[in-house]
């Protein structure tokens, strides 16, 4: 099944593992899961992970520094739910090739799948979306419920990158939100929930967060980030 999305796709992946295609782009590299429903073996789906490479085995537990990007069920419903369920299709009968609408799927949606994501700045900006972000036909998964974690990796990207406007965007959507619980705990801030993830994320990567710790005090001090310098 993997050559024949590759065939469908028209494009040539860096390495092919199980049902897993990974196609790299850069920095990042992205790739096209095949699954199985562990529930209904009748069924499968594919959904297509973005990530910064450099950073994927240390932030693997957490999974990658990475976004999601989720194409239309066959229904064709392209205004997905906070946490929407994946698109499914038939899993052919051996021998056979996949079904009509699994192949449109594949040709239509699956290039825009894979090149969804601009650059590595632009990764940061999706990992700080409010809400899923939709460019065409095809959206990056973007639920409210990993907000925190996934500020937190936002400005673990922008300092591994050294890209200060998106720690700017990031630092300003933490001290815009800090003072909010997390939804059901009204008594932990979504300051705090970053902090936690920060921790962790550091101890992973070697890359230093320390500053971001300081959030779980009563009075936070909100990390501060220079302006950039004219050359």
């Amino acid at each position: 099944m993997a050559d024949e999305f590759a065939e469908l796709l028209g494009m040539i992946p860096a390495g092919v593992e199980g049902g897993n295609l990974t196609f790299a782009r850069g920095d990042l590299h992205s790739t096209l899961s095949i699954w199985k429903d562990r529930y209904d073996g009748s069924v499968f789906g594919w959904m297509v992970h973005t990530y910064e490479a450099a950073l994927r085995d240390r932030m693997e537990s957490f999974g990658g520094m990475s976004i999601r990007i989720d194409h239309p069920p066959p229904s064709g419903d392209a205004n997905p739910t906070n946490i929407p369920p994946g698109a499914c299709y038939a899993w052919p009968a051996s021998g056979t090739p996949l079904a009509p609408e699994a192949t449109a799927a594949v040709t239509q949606y699956g290039p825009l799948s894979l090149g969804f994501v601009r650059d590595r700045h632009d990764l940061g900006l999706l990992l700080l979306a409010d809400a899923h972000v939709h460019r065409g036909s095809v959206w990056s998964f973007a639920p409210t419920n990993n907000e925190p974690a996934r500020l937190a990796k936002a400005i673990l990207l922008a300092r591994h990158s050294g890209d200060q406007n998106l720690e700017r965007a990031a630092v300003a959507k933490l001290r815009n939100r800090g003072e909010e619980p997390v939804t059901p705990r009204p008594d932990y801030l979504f300051r705090q929930a970053v902090a936690d993830w920060a921790k962790q994320y550091s101890r992973n990567t070697g890359i230093d967060l320390s500053d971001l710790a300081l959030l779980k005090r009563k009075r936070p001090q909100y990390p501060e980030v220079p302006e950039p310098q004219d050359s």
